[in-house]
């Protein structure tokens, strides 16, 4: 099989070795640069890896007629035509919760970077918009870091998922402290999440209100936004993701607290998981049980891959958890790389393409007292995913 594979997509070559060590001549790998892939390499492609960058419609489709299997390293699949690969019989994967550990560690970030600054965590509630993968990933952390979290999702709701703190109470959402976006772009239908939050809803947050958006730009609808902030409303924005991707706002960057260039996902272990799920999805689909590295095997080869250690002999106050969050990921070196940079779609493009090798909080092994073997502080650490030795 011919694989044609997005560049940012790391040890595909040490997969595919692997592969072609058991079973020579499986795969032959080739890489695309940029969105998309010219029209020669598609011409080729059998199989494709990609991310959420590369639009995938009968335009491209049609320069790819020996495309059999298609897999993006994404959860989201809002840039590709399931129905016109379905036509095309094209067999197509996501790869959901590859990258929930780090979205989750970028929102900790956020608000571990923003309650130093205010010198206090929020107040009030956190409203999860989203309670799939990455949503409770960011709430089990904000969880850890000691505030009360809850879950909007009408459509688990609406299935009957008896999980506790799950609710469909948009008003509950709109009177939160902190608001955190966790959902796919749908456009249409009744769950339909494009300017979820628009002109109406925005002027309802309360006053210091931290909203942030890891999910998809449109989500949050980015004119309605720019003109609230410009009036001088009082909220905390986080924007990772931007409507109009890969160009942003030069009028919004300055308004917003924070902002980074779609990487919330890009840690180092989320990056490896895309590639090895598609490519044991396509070893399943092929009925190839061939062995893979496995993920830890992969880390390893890294040295941002190793664990951290830390001396925590006393019980941590808030402030702590809030540093040793920032230790492992710290949002504010993204937000000063971005705002140091031509505000323009290539820039955004290399930042994304050239982005830095970034650990997880779960990396974090802290060497404790006995402070660490009570019930409370064990579910506490184990929220924000700190592993514990004493």
């Amino acid at each position: 099989m011919h694989l044609l594979a997005d560049v940012n997509l790391p040890e595909l070559d040490t997969l595919v070795a692997a592969v072609n060590d058991q079973c020579p001549g499986t795969i032959s790998l080739e890489r695309f640069t940029g969105r998309q892939p010219d029209a020669e390499q598609l011409s080729r492609a059998e199989v494709m890896f990609i991310r959420s960058v590369t639009q995938v419609n009968q335009e491209l489709l049609a320069q790819a007629p020996e495309l059999q299997w298609l897999g993006s390293a994404t959860i989201g699949t809002d840039h590709v035509d399931q129905a016109a690969l379905a036509k095309a019989g094209v067999t197509f994967h996501s790869t959901p919760g590859v990258n929930a550990n780090a979205v989750g560690d970028y929102v900790a970030s956020a608000v571990a970077a923003l309650a130093l600054a205010n010198n206090g965590l929020p107040a009030g509630d956190v409203a999860i918009i989203g309670a799939g993968n990455t949503g409770r990933a960011a709430g089990q952390r904000l969880s850890g870091l000691g505030l009360s979290v809850h879950y909007y999702d009408p459509p688990l709701c609406a299935a009957g998922q008896p999980l506790v703190e799950v609710h469909d109470d948009w008003q509950r959402v709109l009177n939160s402290s902190v608001i955190s976006c966790h959902v796919p772009l749908q456009r249409q239908g009744a769950y339909a999440t494009y300017h979820l939050l628009a002109e109406n809803e925005l002027a309802q947050l309360q006053p210091g209100t931290l909203l942030i958006n890891a999910s998809r730009g449109a989500v949050v609808a980015e004119q309605a936004l720019l003109a609230r902030l410009s009036a001088g409303a009082d909220l905390q924005v986080v924007l990772d993701v931007w409507e109009h991707e890969p160009q942003i706002s030069a009028q919004l960057l300055p308004l917003v607290k924070l902002a980074t260039p779609h990487i919330a996902g890009h840690s180092l272990a989320g990056k490896l998981a895309g590639s090895w799920q598609l490519m044991k999805k396509w070893l399943t689909d092929q009925q190839l049980g061939l062995q893979l590295p496995t993920l830890t095997e992969l880390l390893q080869r890294y040295p941002q891959g190793q664990p951290q250690r830390l001396q925590a002999e006393d019980p941590p106050r808030w402030q702590d958890l809030a540093q040793w969050i920032l230790r492992c990921y710290d949002i504010r070196n993204d937000d000063r790389v971005l705002r140091a940079a031509p505000c323009n779609a290539k820039t955004f493009d290399a930042l994304r393409a050239n982005y830095a090798v970034r650990s997880e909080l779960n990396q974090l092994h802290l060497d404790t007292g006995q402070w660490a073997n009570t019930a409370a502080w064990r579910q506490q650490l184990a929220q924000l995913t700190f592993q514990t030795t004493n």
